[in-house]
């Protein structure tokens, strides 16, 4: 009795359609270690910080007493489909001579949802087609024979 065989290459094909549905686990950010965290005490100055935990990934908008370090863990499931599994973030409080004042550490839990609207800001004026976009700039420009040429340049 013959023994049949599978076709190989809708098997390979299928294996790897599965290993494509696998949800790829991605960090991103600046990973503070917890030891790496206890290092930093008040009264420590930013050099210390630096040295400590690298560069932070934001400082605040209006001041820069705030430093935070942010690592996101991403998962990424099918095209352009990211859930946020874990967050943390580390918030470094530095009083004005440049020296920590608090370090709080938060997760996801603190993180807001937050959905952008769709809606379009309506402007005052008219909305050119397509076609009076692309003519529109026809005849608009001076020719350049009244302006004076431009000036040479001097040396080599």
């Amino acid at each position: 009795m013959p023994r049949r065989s599978l076709p190989l290459g809708p098997l390979c094909g299928l294996a790897l359609g599965l290993a494509a549905c696998t949800p790829s686990v991605v960090p991103h950010g600046n990973i503070v270690s917890k030891a790496d965290l206890e290092k930093i005490r008040p009264g420590d100055t930013r050099d210390e910080v630096m040295q400590a935990l690298g560069s932070p990934s934001m400082q605040g908008t209006f001041d820069d007493r705030h430093w935070y370090y942010v690592t996101q863990e991403t998962e990424v499931r099918s095209f352009f489909q990211k859930d946020i599994k874990e967050q943390d973030v580390v918030a470094v409080q530095f009083d004005g001579d440049g020296r920590v004042q608090a370090v709080r550490r938060s997760g996801l839990e603190q993180a807001a949802s937050v959905d952008p609207v769709a809606d379009k800001t309506r402007t005052l004026g008219n909305e050119p087609s397509l076609l009076q976009q692309l003519l529109g700039n026809i005849g608009r420009f001076d020719s350049g024979e009244g302006t004076p040429p431009a000036p040479r340049r001097v040396g080599r």
